[in-house]
């Protein structure tokens, strides 16, 4: 429905946007990215923006793989964070 790939968009979904209706997740959400990742701080502060509770973390000197370059880091940002949603559902 997408294409061959995310970079290469051919599909029947292409050009669609659902962006303006992420205000209406109200849970607690969590947007993670590298310093240096594909889907750029810059990117990623924009949608961190579109949801009424959400946080962001950047991974310094990451990439897009910064789960697995800092694995301990993004694993105590996740326990972190969902301490958080647990203690004020």
């Amino acid at each position: 429905m997408y294409g061959p790939s995310e970079f290469t968009v051919t599909g029947v979904m292409k050009g669609y946007d659902c962006s303006s209706r992420l205000g209406e997740i109200s849970c607690p959400v969590l947007l993670t990215c590298g310093e240096y990742d594909e889907a750029t701080p810059e990117a990623t502060a924009f949608y961190r923006e579109k949801f009424p509770n959400a946080i962001m973390r950047v991974f310094e000197e990451s990439s897009h793989e910064h789960h697995l370059e800092k694995p301990l880091e993004y694993i105590r940002q996740v326990r972190q964070f969902l301490t958080r949603a647990d203690q004020n559902p």
